[in-house]
């Protein structure tokens, strides 16, 4: 009887040590177990994802993987773009998934035009030849409102060079305007603006249609990005006239479009 005893004890045992030895060989990895991951994408692309405060170093579209079960804050930062925050609910074993989140632009432009704006000679007082970049208006040089206007068509431009857009100070007016020729045709092309204090910054721009638009920083520190669309007059019963449209900056020295 003592022997059947004891040998229960030894078979115990050994079952015993072998259940040890097969959960130290497979042990249950808990940091595995509760962890999820996220999937997320944005419009536009190319956004970095913040989590809870930290760069995970990877950008829109990505999926971040580890990630503690729970409830999380996520972040995606892109230049020229405000920041977007949202809070997701991670579960263990699961992915988690935030599609298409759109990311709003700070960059605060305006668009105007086609405008009209008529030379400086034989017009009348339905037919202004200043503008005023900031509301998109035209205004008479001599008129009461003379004193908005930013740039204006000159029958007679600086230098004798004839028709030209040019500051208003050209025409005894306050208000100066710098001009800088862009690289191109069209003002949605997002290429900014060079600093008013570098490069060739002029007062005057060509009248035709053909040429490229320009840059123009105004008297008040606001940035433009102008091009003439259309051109006519110049005939018996018709003042010379151009048509501009433009991009206005509404945030002072930000030269971004």
């Amino acid at each position: 009887m003592k022997k059947l005893i004891l040998l229960m004890i030894i078979t115990a045992a050994v079952l015993i040590l072998n259940s040890c030895d097969n959960n130290s060989n497979n042990p249950t990895d808990s940091s595995q177990t509760d962890k999820g991951s996220l999937l997320v994408t944005s419009n536009p692309a190319g956004a970095q994802i913040w989590l809870d405060g930290s760069n995970t170093n990877l950008v829109t579209p990505d999926t971040v993987e580890n990630i503690q079960e729970g409830l999380h804050n996520v972040t995606l930062k892109l230049t020229d773009y405000t920041d977007t925050t949202f809070s997701i609910s991670i579960t263990a074993g699961q992915m988690g998934i935030v599609s298409n989140v759109l990311l709003t632009s700070n960059i605060f432009t305006r668009q105007f035009g086609p405008v009209k704006i008529y030379e400086t000679t034989g017009t009348t007082a339905a037919e202004p030849s200043g503008l005023d970049l900031s509301s998109g208006k035209a205004w008479g040089v001599s008129s009461d409102s003379s004193s908005l206007v930013d740039i204006y068509y000159s029958t007679n431009g600086t230098g004798g060079q004839g028709y030209l857009v040019q500051s208003a100070d050209l025409n005894g007016l306050v208000r100066v305007t710098k001009f800088y020729l862009g690289p191109g045709i069209n003002i949605f092309d997002e290429v900014d603006s060079p600093d008013k204090n570098t490069g060739a910054w002029i007062n005057h721009m060509s009248d035709s249609p053909d040429s490229n638009y320009v840059f123009l920083y105004d008297h008040d520190g606001h940035y433009s990005k102008l091009k003439i669309v259309n051109a006519g007059g110049g005939v018996p019963g018709e003042p010379a006239w151009v048509q501009v449209q433009w991009l206005y900056n509404e945030t002072t020295l930000d030269k971004r479009f």
